[in-house]
C-alpha cells in the first residue's frame, strides 16, 4: 500500500469514528505543547504534506518572544510532518484526533535541530550495536483546588502514602486510568506523595519515542480530566515553596533482543559493565545534561541538598539523594526488572531533548568504556567537602545560567543537537532567565506552576 492509499483508508476511518479535526502537535525548547487543528475535509493533504509553521517558532520563549536566531523568523516557512503512528483520539473529546509532528524545511528533509528528530538518530545509533532502550517517566503532580475567596490552595493530601489521601484520589482516579490507557498509557501504580496536594503516578516502560510522546499525552490528560472535579493540575518543579519538590524522574533499562543487558546477577548492585559505562558517560556529561533534564529557573529551586531531589553528581543504590538511582529489583523478575533512575529531572522538559541527551551522555560511556566515580551508600551533604573532593563527588549546577554554560562548552553534545540546536536553546533558556531575574523566588514559583 502506497502512502496516498495508506492516507485514504485512515481518513475514512477517522471519519467514521465521528474525528471531525486532527492536531498537529509539536513540543518546543520550553517543554510546552502546540500545534495547530486541521478539519476532516482538508486532511489527506495534509497528511502527506504536512502543516506550514513560521521558522520562527524554534526560537519563541513561553511568552512568544521570539529570540535573535539567524534564519528563525517571519520570512520562509517549516512543515510539520505528522508521524501516523502516534496518532491517537483523545479521550476526553473523541471527535478530535492527535498526532505528533517532526520539522521539515521546504527541501522535504527533517531538521537536525528538531527534538523529536535528535531523539530518532540517537535511537537509531544504538541500533547499529544491536541496543535498544526502554524509557519512562515517574510524573509527580500537585493538585490544587479553586477558592473563590483566595487563591490556589493545594488540594488534600498532606500525609505521605496515607490511606486518607488515596480514599480522597478515588474521586478521579478511576476515570484519569482509563482516559491514559485508553491513548497506550499504561499506570502500574498511584500513591500519594509527600507533598501538600502531590501525587505520582508511574507508567509502564516503552520506546524512547514512544514514552517521550507518552509524557505529552499523559500530562495533557493529567489536566484535562481533574478539571471536572473542580481541580487544577501543576507539574513545575517547585510551585509551593514550603512544600516538597515536584520531579519527573527517568527510568532506564537497554536491551538486546530479549536480554536486559544492565543485569549482571554476580555483580555487588546487580548492575553489568555496560551499566557501570552508561552511569560513566551520564556522570561525564552530567552538568551539560541537566540543562536539559532540569531546564527551567524554577528547577533549581528544587534541586537542593536534603530534599530528596537529588543534588550531587554521583550514584547509589537506592540512594534518593543521588543524581542516579540504581532501584532494587523485584524478587521474582529479577534481570528484567534491573534499570536506572536520573532522579536529576522534571517536567518541564522537553522531554525528546532529556531522552536523547541521556541516551547520547550513556553511548558515550559505553562506546568509551567510561567508569564513573565510586557509588555512594549515603546523602553526599552529610559528607565532608573532603570525603566528597576524595570520591569525586560534584555539586549540580546551582542555576540553570550555570548549566548552560556547561552544554556550551560540552563539544560533545554539539555533535548530536548541532551548535544550531545547542546555541537556539540557550538563547530561549536566557530569555527567561533574564524574564525572572527581578522577580522573587515566591513569584516564579507561582509562574511556572501556571505555565506547567
Amino acid at each position: 500500500m502506497n502512502k496516498k492509499t495508506e492516507v485514504s483508508v485512515l481518513v475514512n476511518r477517522l471519519k467514521k469514528q465521528g474525528v471531525e479535526q486532527i492536531e498537529f502537535i509539536y513540543t518546543d525548547y520550553t517543554g510546552l505543547s502546540r500545534g495547530k487543528t486541521v478539519f476532516i475535509n482538508e486532511l489527506s493533504s495534509r497528511l502527506l504534506d504536512g502543516v506550514g509553521i513560521t521558522r520562527a517558532m524554534p526560537a519563541s520563549t513561553a511568552r512568544d518572544e521570539i529570540v535573535n536566531v539567524p534564519g528563525m523568523n517571519a520570512v520562509g516557512e517549516y512543515r510539520l510532518v505528522p508521524d501516523l503512528e502516534s496518532l491517537r483520539i483523545l479521550p476526553y473529546a473523541p471527535q478530535v484526533a492527535t498526532v505528533m509532528c517532526d520539522y521539515y524545511d521546504e527541501q522535504k528533509k527533517p531538521l537536525a535541530f528538531d527534538p523529536r528528530v535528535i531523539l530518532q538518530e540517537i535511537i537509531k545509533q544504538f541500533k547499529k550495536f544491536g541496543l535498544e532502550a526502554k524509557m519512562t517517566y515517574e510524573n509527580e503532580f500537585i493538585l490544587y483546588k479553586e477558592d473563590p475567596e483566595t487563591e490556589l490552595k493545594p488540594d488534600n493530601p498532606k500525609i505521605c502514602f496515607s490511606t486518607e489521601a488515596m480514599d480522597h484520589a478515588y474521586r478521579f482516579l478511576p476515570e484519569l486510568v482509563k482516559k491514559l490507557r485508553a491513548v497506550g498509557i499504561y499506570p502500574v501504580e498511584y500513591y500519594p506523595e509527600a507533598g501538600a496536594g502531590q501525587h505520582e503516578i508511574p507508567v509502564a516502560p516503552s520506546t524512547p519515542l514512544n514514552a517521550a510522546d507518552n509524557e505529552l499525552r499523559f500530562k495533557r490528560i493529567v489536566k484535562r480530566v481533574v478539571q471536572d472535579y473542580g481541580l487544577y493540575a501543576t507539574f513545575a518543579p517547585k510551585p509551593n515553596l514550603e512544600t516538597a519538590g515536584t520531579g519527573a524522574h527517568i527510568h532506564l533499562s537497554l536491551w538486546k533482543g530479549e536480554k536486559n543487558v544492565f543485569f549482571e546477577e554476580s555483580d555487588a548492585l546487580q548492575l553489568s559493565k555496560t551499566g557501570y559505562y552508561f552511569i560513566g558517560g551520564l556522570m561525564k556529561h552530567m552538568r551539560a545534561l541537566l540543562a536539559f533534564t532540569c531546564p527551567t529557573v524554577n528547577s533549581y529551586q528544587r534541586l537542593q541538598p536534603g530534599h530528596w531531589s537529588s543534588a550531587y553528581a554521583t550514584f547509589g543504590k537506592d540512594n534518593r539523594e543521588a543524581a542516579v538511582r540504581i532501584p532494587s529489583t523485584f524478587w521474582s523478575e529479577q534481570a528484567s526488572s534491573m534499570n536506572i533512575e536520573l532522579k536529576a529531572s522534571d517536567a518541564t522538559a522537553n522531554p525528546y531533548l532529556a531522552f536523547a541527551a541521556i541516551l547520547a551522555a550513556g553511548l558515550d560511556g559505553i562506546k568509551n568504556k567510561i567508569l564513573p566515580n565510586t557509588f555512594v551508600d549515603e546523602d553526599p551533604a552529610t559528607m565532608t567537602k573532603e570525603q566528597r573532593t576524595k570520591l569525586n563527588i560534584k555539586r549540580l549546577p546551582l542555576d540553570l545560567e550555570t548549566a548552560l554554560v556547561a552544554l556550551e562548552e560540552d563539544s560533545y553534545f554539539r555533535t548530536i543537537f548541532t551548535d544550531v540546536g545547542v546555541d537556539t536553546y540557550c538563547k530561549v533558556k536566557r530569555a527567561d532567565i533574564r524574564y525572572f531575574k527581578n522577580m522573587s523566588a515566591v513569584q516564579i514559583a507561582a509562574v511556572h506552576r501556571d505555565l506547567y
